[in-house]
């Protein structure tokens, strides 16, 4: 039986996933307590991932010193970089100790918008 394959010709669709942005348990545990607060890493992981952050993105912010995903977030959101949010500063609430930017924000010293006034300063 011959089959004209130009009227018989399947259509194929794939459909394209991009993945889900995910923070994986192995992340956390390699920032210890800076990253799950003494608590569960699996919690910090998905919370890491509820923020929309994945194992690279969320490294960065630890690096950063960042140890909340919720301050990441309203940081990254205000288009500051964990590079730029990692540079020290003595300033916030009253507390006269350094650390870096991304620290304060996560800690309360610091207000999203005071942390991003200062990531993009050169003090």
């Amino acid at each position: 039986m011959y089959t004209d394959r130009s009227t018989a010709r399947e259509t194929s669709t794939m459909k394209e996933y991009w993945g889900v942005r995910k923070t994986n348990v192995e992340t956390i545990r390699r920032y210890g307590e800076l990253a799950d607060r003494g608590g569960d890493a699996g919690a910090a992981a998905r919370s890491w991932t509820d923020a929309e952050f994945d194992d690279e993105m969320t490294a960065r912010w630890l690096e950063a010193r960042c140890f909340d995903p919720r301050a990441a977030r309203e940081l990254a959101d205000l288009s500051v970089s964990p590079e730029q949010a990692s540079k020290r500063t003595r300033d916030g609430g009253g507390a006269s100790y350094v650390d870096t930017i991304a620290y304060k924000v996560a800690n309360g010293d610091l207000s999203p918008r005071q942390g991003a006034a200062r990531a993009g300063s050169s003090r």
